[in-house]
């Protein structure tokens, strides 16, 4: 797989996610599949809107620890030499 397309998102900015939890759907030529999060942690940015296809390994959401700091990447920016 080289690319995948993100189907739809299961949390928005703000929300929490647990180990093991499904946070998007991403499909590709042959499968659909859950895409879950590795670690605890706040959704601070989603990058990829769902429906955009991105490379394997492109950057498609920001997470932190901590839900105080959601708010400092409310006018994040990915730069253009990174973005799909």
């Amino acid at each position: 797989m080289s690319s995948g397309t993100i189907g739809s998102w299961h949390k928005k900015v703000g929300d929490s996610v647990k180990a093991g939890e499904t946070f998007a759907d991403v499909e590709t030529d042959k499968a659909s599949m859950s895409f879950e999060a590795q670690d605890d942690a706040f959704i601070a940015k989603l990058l990829v809107e769902a429906g955009v296809e991105v490379k394997v390994g492109d950057p498609i959401l920001i997470t932190v620890e901590d839900s105080e700091s959601v708010a400092s990447f409310a006018d994040y920016k990915l730069d253009a030499k990174v973005a799909v």
